[in-house]
């Protein structure tokens, strides 16, 4: 999902909406007309919904392809080369997983510097960071790992702070490093006479893509979790955040009022500072927002230096101190390696970012496509991704990539490259997880509420987008409303489907919650109608 910054969103109502949105426009078009072998049940409501004055300036392009058989069941502007929005993740996603596969598992391995004695590190502690974006926040008992589904908005999906925000549920935002620091101590060293560092040569921190910066070391996926909790009208409230570190400190700049609050605002206004600004309603429910973290090399190596304090490992660096220069990478080796975190499958982690629309967790699979090309560039990662959509059906001369998630308006695919790409992958060895990892229609993830109570509910596999954007004038515009996935039709017929929608105007609420409805009312007919 991506939001312009032109303007301000003032109606809280319309802000948290876009907010449960997955998520340049395209030049508007007339309405497509339908094709005549198209069920008539599925045509009417394609013709009807397309005649909406909403649709009057919109571009359409859906594109409808048997799964075993190939056949083109439905082709409207499938050529058309669209903006994409939040489905554009299919690509570099199915990028990462031909190149490390499903089952593969990061590990972060903490290596000592020097000799042990007397249960002594004369030496540096060196953790190498290894891309792990979850590093055990998420990791539940059973191996999987937990999101949130809609109406509950994923805490690395708020945007800004409205209600709806929630902590991923069951999860521990230093597990990783406790579970390291533990291992640590159980290696027998219970004091570090050395540094403390953390080696993020994995990849250039790379900071090009506008969903945020990217690096090799996460802890809590980078971000610090604010919790803001209104008290009487008139009163400060309470704001509570994770992870709690020396690193940060959050001050508290908002008051609590009686009549309705508008969205909240967080500043840095000094490194390791963060400024919580605005008003909250007395009586709404609490309200999460999040705090990118500027240097996540530096917040990690002082929450490991934490971990290891609270496992017992007394350490002499300072905290907040100077790493110093990291080994050669031949110093590391199985000789020296006291502890080592394994992460669940990537399979996992496709789920995600695919069912919650997490834009730098996508970003991140185009760095680790740049990693296994040999470079530290992550811009390189694109080149590889167009490497393996080019050979599964999509054409270079009708998608352009521009980043990971989905967010730049530079990007552009078409509804026939997006629904051939699925197919051409789902008998591959990894391409279950594309499938498994998407939204569910009317059961989980950003398609929760969307189908719920029709026959299609638990049947479509859905990857969907939204790009809003709003003028200085108020206009207020989706650039794009889109969707790809799988249909498991009524006839028993398995479908990949692409439709793209540009240029939806929307001047109020209502209209806008009645166009993204109208365009699942489109995969629904299609389940039906097949």
């Amino acid at each position: 999902m991506r939001i312009s910054t032109a303007i301000k969103i003032k109606n809280a109502a319309l802000a948290l909406v876009i907010l449960l949105s997955s998520g340049g426009g395209a030049i508007a078009g007339p309405t497509v007309g339908v094709s005549a072998n198209i069920p008539a049940s599925v045509a009417d409501i394609i013709r009807n919904i397309q005649a909406k004055p909403v649709f009057a300036h919109s571009s359409w392009g859906i594109y409808l392809v048997d799964l075993a058989t190939g056949e083109v069941l439905i082709d409207e502007a499938g050529g058309k080369s669209l903006l994409p929005a939040s489905v554009m993740k299919v690509y570099g996603l199915a990028t990462a997983l031909h190149n490390y596969g499903a089952g593969y598992r990061f590990r972060t391995p903490v290596y000592r510097l020097g000799e042990v004695k007397d249960h002594v590190l004369a030496g540096d502690l060196v953790l190498v960071a290894s891309g792990d974006f979850n590093f055990g926040l998420r990791t539940q008992p059973d191996g999987t790992l937990a999101f949130n589904s809609l109406p509950e908005v994923d805490h690395n999906t708020t945007y800004t702070g409205f209600p709806g925000g929630a902590y991923v549920k069951g999860s521990h935002p230093l597990a990783a490093l406790d579970a390291l620091a533990a291992q640590v101590k159980a290696a027998g060293i219970a004091e570090i006479k050395g540094n403390i560092a953390i080696d993020d040569r994995l990849f250039e921190t790379f900071r090009g893509f506008s969903a945020g910066p990217i690096a090799p070391i996460w802890v809590n996926e980078n971000v610090i979790d604010i919790m803001v909790t209104p008290a009487k009208a008139g009163e400060k409230p309470q704001i509570d955040w994770r992870p709690q570190s020396a690193a940060i400190k959050v001050e508290n700049d908002v008051t609590t009022v009686a009549g309705p609050a508008g969205p909240l605002e967080v500043t840095t206004p000094s490194p390791g500072v963060i400024k919580v600004s605005g008003r909250i309603a007395a009586g709404s429910p609490p309200i999460l927002t999040i705090s990118q973290i500027a240097d996540a090399t530096a917040f990690a190596r002082t929450a490991f230096i934490e971990a290891l304090a609270r496992a017992g490992v007394k350490v002499t660096a300072a905290p907040l101190g100077a790493p110093g220069a990291l080994p050669d990478k031949a110093a590391y080796g199985d000789a020296n390696r006291v502890a080592e975190y394994g992460s669940p499958p990537l399979s996992e982690y496709v789920k995600v970012i695919l069912k919650v629309s997490y834009n730098r967790g996508a970003d991140l699979m185009i760095c680790l496509a740049a990693v296994k090309a040999g470079s530290r560039d992550c811009e390189k990662g694109l080149a590889e991704v167009l490497k393996l959509v080019s050979k599964n059906g999509v054409s270079p001369t009708g998608t352009y990539l521009f980043d990971g998630a989905g967010t730049s308006t530079n990007n552009r695919t078409t509804p026939s490259d997006l629904a051939t790409f699925l197919r051409k992958i789902a008998p591959t060895s990894w391409g279950s997880a594309i499938h498994d990892g998407m939204a569910i229609l009317g059961v989980d993830g950003s398609q929760a509420p969307n189908g719920a109570g029709t026959p299609a509910a638990g049947h479509v596999r859905i990857k969907d987008g939204d790009m809003v954007a709003g003028s200085a004038a108020g206009q207020l515009v989706a650039l794009a409303t889109t969707q790809t996935g799988y249909i498991d039709a009524k006839s028993g017929r398995r479908l990949a489907y692409s439709m793209l929608v540009n240029n939806v105007s929307f001047p109020s609420l209502e209209e806008y919650n009645a166009a993204r409805a109208d365009v699942a009312a489109v995969v629904v007919a299609i389940q039906q109608g097949y």
